[in-house]
């Protein structure tokens, strides 16, 4: 089968390791799967970013990786900007300079959106965009087989937790082909997909997603916890754990206020911290206001920023519970990441996350801040529910699997075949 996939979300964050999304895990190994498949003649796409994601998919796969289907010249002028970047370390000012000047001429050239020509892929080519809208040219060929990825309408359901001129879902359904496949990443958003755009619930195929396995485990080797902790002061304190982007959809300012009350109740031991792992998103502010107005609490919130990947399978397994109130979720990697770590999860009940923790999670309505405290009392104070939640999260972790994920999209690349 040839499969052209769009690997430009790769390419974003290449340079930027903050920019790496859950939609970048999703991409990489759904990549790195079909790359080893041996019934799959692979090549990639970059809709946007091509000279990062070029050498993305060199540093990643080697010389000898999947070709590009975008056009000749446009992979020319990105094999200059790469040469010219060769040299240099990623972060430097030289990388900077020479990546700037390459995307103002670009704009200027109105030439910041790759084309492609169709007639050049290979034959009976089946194109799957992962995040963004199917190009132009590739929609107005009927030859070519499309498959659209939807990770979430959250968007279109609640624009008010996003910045204006955040539309790439919008753009990706004004852009569907007609007769297009969907992808989406849960039962839950296959629901809201077919409920919100009355598309033939056939054409729309649920593939969950699964935590990596070489990035989400326990850790039990103290030494390595130890490190991890003295790296952000966390001392020999216990301590509830969070992983998100601090923007208003994860609710981590509910989460901030609720964990106050516990401390200022006195209903948690008074070594107990909160620990938040995350970048900044939109409307951070609103979650640093919250903690600005906790000044007694300053010692027991730990905020990290950014952590590398390498960091966070330490941080999940050296921690009580995790916590994720999130208000609306596609998915929900970081529940299912901190259940593969073995750690004991309190998340939302709303759909999607539901479907992810099954009954193996103290699940909550991310509006009601009596039930998240009750659940974060209970967990913290019962080493026997703790234990319990443990093991339902290791056994509810092992039904997902990215080869179980890869697998599954082949085999509806097969019932898509001309």
């Amino acid at each position: 089968m040839n499969i052209i996939l769009d690997t430009s979300v790769l390419g974003i964050g290449f340079y930027h390791q903050q920019a790496q999304t859950g939609i970048s895990r999703v991409t990489e190994r759904l990549m790195t799967g079909l790359w080893k498949a041996s019934d799959v003649s692979l090549s990639l796409a970059a809709s946007s970013h091509l000279a990062e994601t070029m050498r993305y998919a060199r540093t990643t796969l080697g010389s000898a990786g999947p070709a590009f289907v975008n056009r000749p010249a446009e992979r020319r002028q990105a094999a200059i900007e790469n040469g010219l970047l060769a040299p240099f370390p990623l972060n430097s000012l030289p990388t900077k300079v020479i990546r700037q000047v390459f995307y103002q001429a670009k704009e200027m050239l109105g030439d910041d959106e790759a084309q492609f020509d169709t007639q050049q892929f290979p034959r009976d080519s089946i194109y799957h965009s992962t995040l963004y809208p199917i190009p132009d040219a590739v929609r107005q060929d009927r030859a070519v087989t499309t498959v659209q990825t939807v990770h979430d309408l959250i968007p279109i359901f609640h624009p008010e937790w996003f910045p204006k001129g955040d539309n790439t879902v919008r753009r990706v359904l004004d852009r569907l082909p007609p007769d297009a496949h969907i992808v989406t990443v849960s039962e839950a958003t296959r629901q809201d997909f077919c409920n919100y755009t009355r598309i033939d619930p056939a054409r729309v195929t649920p593939i969950l997603l699964a935590a990596s396995p070489s990035l989400f485990y326990p850790v039990t080797d103290q030494l390595v916890l130890t490190t991890v902790r003295e790296q952000y002061n966390l001392g020999d304190a216990p301590y509830l754990l969070s992983v998100a982007t601090f923007e208003p959809r994860k609710n981590i300012d509910h989460l901030v206020r609720c964990f106050a009350q516990l401390v200022r109740s006195g209903d948690i031991p008074a070594d107990v911290k909160l620990v938040l792992v995350g970048t900044k998103g939109w409307k951070f502010e609103q979650i640093m206001d919250e903690l600005a107005q906790r000044d007694a609490l300053r010692s027991r919130i730990v905020v990290t920023g950014f952590v590398p990947d390498a960091q966070l399978a330490p941080l999940y397994s050296g921690a009580l519970g995790f916590v994720y109130p999130s208000l609306y979720e596609g998915f929900g990697l970081p529940p299912l990441e901190a259940m593969q770590c073995g750690l004991p999860v309190i998340t939302s009940s709303t759909p999607a996350l539901a479907e992810v923790v099954g009954d193996a999670a103290l699940t909550v309505s991310p509006t009601d801040a009596d039930a998240l405290n009750q659940a974060m009392v209970t967990l913290i104070n019962s080493a026997a529910v703790r234990d319990e939640l443990a093991a339902k999260s290791r056994a509810r972790a092992a039904l997902f699997s990215w080869d179980q994920f890869v697998d599954q999209h082949i085999a509806l690349y097969r019932t898509l075949q001309r």
